[in-house]
């Protein structure tokens, strides 16, 4: 047994990237990483031969578009190589151990929980601490291939993709007592401008209080904040100048329009109407598309 003692070595590996690509690379990725040239920088030229095929194998066995994981549980024969292929090229340090320590050390391959421990025995074990205090791996090893298989692939999952951003918040209409508040400041306003014409006359100044209670109660309804009621203020008052009136000449609008623009811009940072008007776009785009028969 002594023999098999003295060849005991120490390699410090990245084993959270080897778990991270077994999760979310593909062989038919890996593969096109290996051939361009941007993986496999620490393996030999045999190893990399040896990895290209290997990985080329699983692709002629329909499991190129499989995460590695998956194609390790369904071949564990050369899943095994491909993962010590892995290893071995996240490997940064090794030593190998003297035969009297390497007797009292458990059997290989396995991650070693503490190796600061090894410091005063084996003084060239310090890169390795070194390696382990910033959250690599250390294997005690039999073989310089052989690294300990993970016992969780089950668990080892794929990252889940990032959700979809939306292109901005939703629209919540209004509920409970904010609805109630807006619906009778908007049928104060309707009533407003319906009374008198039901009367048989035209309100004089119908872009005035009727309009300011519509106004109030949508931006009530839709939380609206401060750039939203200031936008409209500056709105509502377009409307409300002296000389603008239905048949006034147009040149009369001129002096309005910075005014106009001005209130435009403040509505336009209002996110609440942004969404209220993401909303309603979306439902004119969804009336306007053809009935399929």
């Amino acid at each position: 047994m002594e023999p098999e003692h003295a060849a005991l070595s120490l390699a410090a590996y990245d084993r959270r990237a080897v778990h991270a690509l077994l999760r979310d690379v593909t062989p038919r990725a890996l593969l096109t990483e290996l051939r361009a040239g941007r993986m496999g920088a620490r393996l030999t030229p045999d190893q990399r031969a040896e990895l290209a095929e290997l990985l080329t194998a699983w692709e002629r066995r329909a499991l190129g578009a499989l995460p590695l994981r998956d194609a390790l549980l369904v071949d564990e024969r050369r899943g095994r190589r491909v993962f010590a292929l892995l290893c071995v090229e996240h490997t940064t340090a090794r030593i190998t151990l003297p035969p009297v320590l390497a007797a009292e050390l458990p059997a290989p391959p396995i991650d070693l929980p503490d190796p600061p421990a090894l410091v005063g025995q084996v003084p060239e074990a310090a890169p390795l601490v070194e390696a382990a205090a910033r959250g690599l791996s250390v294997a005690l090893q039999n073989h310089p291939d052989a690294y300990p298989l993970p016992n969780d692939l089950e668990r080892l999952l794929p990252t889940l993709p990032p959700a979809i951003g939306s292109s901005g918040e939703p629209f919540v209409q209004p509920t409970g007592t904010r609805r109630r508040i807006a619906a009778a400041l908007a049928t104060a306003g309707v009533a407003l401008l319906a009374l008198p014409m039901l009367a048989g006359r035209i309100p004089q100044h119908p872009a005035g209080l009727p309009l300011a209670l519509l106004t109030l109660a949508l931006l009530l309804g839709i939380r609206a904040g401060w750039p939203g009621y200031a936008g409209s203020l500056c709105i509502w008052l377009v409307a409300n100048l002296p000389g603008f009136r239905h048949g006034t000449d147009l040149a009369a609008f001129w002096p309005a329009l910075p005014l106009l623009i001005a209130g435009l811009l403040l509505l336009s940072l209002d996110r609440h109407v942004r969404a209220m008007w993401r909303w309603l776009r979306a439902l004119l785009t969804r009336g306007r598309r053809p009935h399929r028969s």
